[in-house]
């Protein structure tokens, strides 16, 4: 119903202007184009020449007819093949025959799709695709001649004029702030749009002051809306650079939160801690954004505006998540995983967050959204947050609010201790959490409890604490009943428990580059829920 009203009132506006032209875009000729941070592939070129199209991990062959006549397998597909984020690869093959193919599709869609397809018409896609042809311009225009120039040019100036309308009709806070990365691009790119600049220029400023947190997360507490972000602000300031002109000072203020935020987040592999949507890492994209904006120094042990912990020791990292539920119009993405954490040594990432396939697209499966999908507690095998869907996505109604976190060291190491309200209305519990890493980094121990007396809850209900292994590491128990985690490289590890019995169970892991993975995990069911649950990870010696 609610894509309905926008479509509806998409379809007003659009009459509203061409009965009511005064005001319209002007565009002239583009001059400028933002230089494109994402990652290109020639050999991407060739399969789309051949009609190939492959998005979200899915397949789909034209067979010579064009990829906007297809039905597409997902949205998630859909979504990337009318976000135009594909020319990029094009205009890596550096080639005639790309450029030519190119501009085809370009014509094909604006013939054939943009009126009628509902995918191509959501605000997010817009935002890409005014960003793709903006940043892309010179490898569709070159060569072109009058006529199709001026088609590309009236695509751009209809995609704004879109754009500018349907980011008014949404709730979601970073469809505002991608709608204002893209239209003040435009003012800066194209000679006609300079009052798109002037307008939108402010509002981003303003967007990204209230959404780009003191600590550098974002209100969604996603840390890939940050790679995403950083990977169209970094071009945008350079872009202002180039028109020699001053950017806002919002957009340099939050690139400097971003950068510091990222580093306290990523693991010595150089990937970034499943939290919050967060799928398989783009290491080439953080190479890139930490080689253009990174002041150096060391990543940052705490953030207490959106919610994360680091503690450091040896070669050793874990990466804890200390945040309450996010605001209800930004948690399309959330998870319900407070408390959870992330282990690594060296190179080595031994305990894991399930984490976000790639084709999950904006609204991820709820079962991978679960308490259970993390490195953390439940309670009578229920979540720490309840979803509902609103809106065409999938939100957080109630989770976490009251979440502790306090930190401590001694001569044993660094020590958090840690407490969340979730399971607060349901069950009239608190879960509470004391993580302690040795300052060698080969030790690492932990206690889970509940303080208050449950209520309404089934009379099996327990304690339950799951640690997601990273499939490089393999589980097995010890004739001792401890159990042994080892990998092909990088130390072995023995975890012990007490207070509850320990077993090794099947999971899965989402985040891999290559899709997902089977792994392992441990699960320690409380013998009694009113006691702790101890229990220690220890390095061997060789």
């Amino acid at each position: 119903m609610a894509a309905w009203r926008r479509r509806t009132a998409l379809k007003l506006r659009k009459t509203g202007r061409a009965v009511w032209p005064f005001g319209r875009l002007a565009l002239r000729r583009f001059l400028f184009a933002p230089p494109d941070l994402r990652t290109t592939d020639a050999a991407i070129a060739a399969d789309i020449y051949a009609g190939q199209f492959v998005f979200t991990g899915r397949v789909v062959n034209t067979n010579g007819m064009s990829p906007f006549d297809m039905p597409p397998p997902t949205q998630g597909w859909a979504e990337a093949l009318y976000g135009f984020g594909w020319l990029r690869h094009l205009h890596a093959a550096n080639s005639s025959l790309a450029r030519d193919n190119a501009r085809a599709l370009v014509a094909d869609f604006v013939d054939r799709a943009r009126r009628s397809a509902r995918s191509a018409l959501r605000p997010q896609v817009i935002s890409r695709r005014l960003m793709a042809f903006l940043s892309q311009s010179p490898l569709v225009l070159d060569g072109a001649d009058h006529d199709f120039y001026m088609l590309f040019l009236r695509a751009v100036r209809d995609d704004a004029l879109l754009l500018r309308d349907a980011a008014q009709l949404s709730d979601d806070p970073f469809v505002h702030l991608a709608a204002a990365i893209a239209l003040t691009a435009l003012g800066l790119c194209v000679e006609g749009a300079e009052r798109m600049e002037r307008r939108n220029g402010a509002r981003l400023s303003d967007l990204l002051d209230e959404q780009i947190l003191a600590d550098g997360g974002h209100v969604s507490r996603n840390p890939r809306v940050l790679i995403d972000l950083m990977l169209d602000l970094l071009p945008l300031r350079s872009t202002y650079a180039a028109r020699g002109l001053e950017p806002p000072q919002g957009l340099v203020s939050a690139i400097d939160r971003i950068v510091p935020h990222l580093k306290m987040l990523r693991h010595p592999d150089g990937s970034i801690a499943l939290f919050n949507g967060m799928g398989a890492s783009q290491v080439d994209a953080l190479a890139t954004i930490f080689a253009s904006h990174d002041t150096g120094g060391l990543a940052a042990t705490e953030a207490p505006y959106s919610g994360y912990q680091r503690l450091a020791g040896g070669s050793s990292v874990l990466i804890v998540e200390t945040g309450p539920s996010p605001p209800f119009e930004a948690s399309s993405e959330a998870l319900a995983g407070c408390l959870s954490f992330e282990f690594s040594h060296g190179r080595q990432r031994i305990f894991v967050n399930c984490g976000i396939p790639r084709q999950a697209g904006s609204d991820p499966p709820v079962e991978l959204r679960a308490s259970a999908a993390h490195t953390g507690v439940t309670f009578a095998e229920t979540s720490s947050c309840r979803f509902v869907s609103h809106a065409g996505q999938t939100r957080v109604l109630t989770g976490p609010r009251r979440v502790t976190a306090g930190r401590s060291h001694s001569a044993a190491g660094e020590q958090l201790a840690l407490s969340h309200d979730g399971y607060k209305s349901r069950f009239g519990i608190d879960i509470e959490r004391v993580l302690g890493l040795s300052d060698d980094g080969l030790r690492l121990k932990g206690r889970e409890q509940m303080s208050g007396t449950p209520r309404s809850a089934p009379d099996d209900a327990t304690l339950t604490a799951r640690f997601h292994l990273h499939p490089v590491m393999r589980a097995q128990v010890t004739e001792t009943g401890d159990i042994v985690l080892a990998s092909a490289r990088g130390l072995s590890w023995r975890f012990a428990a007490t207070g509850g019995k320990t077993s090794i169970e099947d999971s899965m892991f989402f985040a891999g580059i290559d899709g997902m993975r089977r792994t392992q995990q441990i699960v320690v069911i409380a013998d009694d829920p009113a006691r702790p649950i101890a229990w220690q990870l220890a390095a061997i010696a060789d």
